[in-house]
């Protein structure tokens, strides 16, 4: 059995030959020490070098090595699938990058708001973020603007004739397609910034007018993702921390749940299982989700947050599958081969039964993580994850 019949498998609740292992992100400085040399993988290091690369006008040089890499690290660790993303086009203008402001420091603007951000990479936490915007200093006056230039656009039809942008994915795609589930990651969610908060409560006309643009965009992004050899997804957003959903559960069923239907149907009518990921304590949003929407399956489940697999397992293992979820926060930062051994069998023996069980970090592989961890986690899971699986 091939890696992607592992995956299909695992989403039609059939027992495959072994639990099915992989991750939706390895960051570059995890990847670099896996291969021996400088990958271009992943996570906040990838952002800052993508900036980097464009600027001095080496995309294709970018392109290419994200792709060998990509490909690479799946090969070395066999993983059963692999995330893929588009690339920045080929025709791509200068004009349309940010300033460097200062090392690891970068200034974008949209000319047609108005608007700004500045984004910093940390060494230290190997995150690229948002330092400052137009959204942090104006608030309402700023997000009215894109509001306003999204009520423009949303009547514009998706134009995807650009094909450049796919380059790295059909590449991965020809080389991995065959035996690798192919993931991508597209879905709507109402930003955690405290200015969309604000508009929810003052403007929740605008936040719904943002809601109905991507969930256009997820759409028409569906469609052609699925020309492109796509075989699941991993969407969602995050929308949780440690105490609970941030918005209310009435608002995700009055703003999102029509929304995200209209995605679940078309996800289905193109045979791709869609999966919701956010980390957070979002015990309160789980009827909705499973139940009301009918999504086909949970990642970056935050066992942090005092969210347990078993419990998940036992409640809606018939109808989701599981992906997950040995601990990014701790045990895979901070623990031995045996400590991670033990979760892996820990996850394998609460949630592998009956199939529906994808084994993944709780969230990702990122810039914190030993890359030896990386290896015992996957290693443990062809130990202990053949099928049947022995109590």
């Amino acid at each position: 059995m091939n890696s992607k019949q592992r995956i299909l498998d695992s989403f039609n609740h059939i027992e495959p030959d072994f639990v099915p292992v992989s991750d939706q992100l390895i960051v570059s400085k995890v990847a670099s020490e896996i291969l021996g040399r400088y990958a271009y993988t992943g996570g906040g290091e990838f952002a800052r070098d993508t900036t980097e690369l464009l600027l001095k006008g080496e995309r294709d040089f970018l392109v290419q090595r994200h792709t060998q890499d990509t490909i690479e690290i799946h090969n070395k660790l066999g993983l059963d699938f692999v995330r893929v993303g588009t690339v920045v086009s080929k025709y791509y203008s200068k004009d349309q990058l940010p300033e460097k402001i200062a090392e690891n420091a970068y200034l974008y603007k949209d000319k047609e708001t108005g608007n700004y951000s500045i984004y910093k990479f940390s060494v230290a936490s190997g995150q690229f973020f948002c330092v400052e915007s137009s959204l942090d200093i104006e608030g309402l006056v700023a997000l009215e603007r894109e509001i306003k230039l999204i009520e423009k656009k949303i009547s514009e039809p998706v134009d995807f004739s650009d094909k450049s942008i796919f380059e790295a994915w059909d590449k991965i795609n020809e080389e991995l397609g065959k035996k690798v589930a192919i993931t991508f990651s597209t879905g709507i969610a109402i930003p955690l910034r405290p200015v969309y908060l604000e508009a929810l409560l003052i403007k929740p006309e605008w936040i719904e007018v943002f809601l109905d643009y991507q969930t256009i965009q997820c759409i028409e992004f569906m469609k052609e993702a699925k020309k492109h050899g796509a075989d699941f997804i991993l969407g969602g957003g995050d929308l949780a921390n440690s105490n609970g959903p941030v918005y209310s559960p009435e608002i995700f069923k009055k703003m999102l749940v029509p929304r995200y239907r209209k995605i679940i149907d078309v996800s289905h009518s193109l045979g791709l299982p869609y999966v919701y990921r956010s980390d957070g304590n979002t015990r309160a949003l789980w009827n909705i989700w499973f139940n009301d929407v009918g999504f086909d399956g949970y990642a970056e489940i935050d066992k942090s947050s005092g969210i347990d697999l078993g419990e998940l397992k036992s409640i809606y293992g018939d109808k989701i599958t599981l992906i997950g979820n040995v601990d990014c926060a701790k045990t895979l930062i901070y623990g031995t081969k045996q400590d991670i051994e033990n979760e892996v069998k820990d996850c394998i023996k609460k949630a592998a039964n009956g199939g529906g069980f994808i084994l993944t970090s709780s969230n990702s592989i990122h810039y914190n993580i030993p890359a030896k961890n990386l290896v015992y986690m996957v290693e443990a899971a062809r130990k202990y994850g053949k099928y049947p699986i022995e109590d």
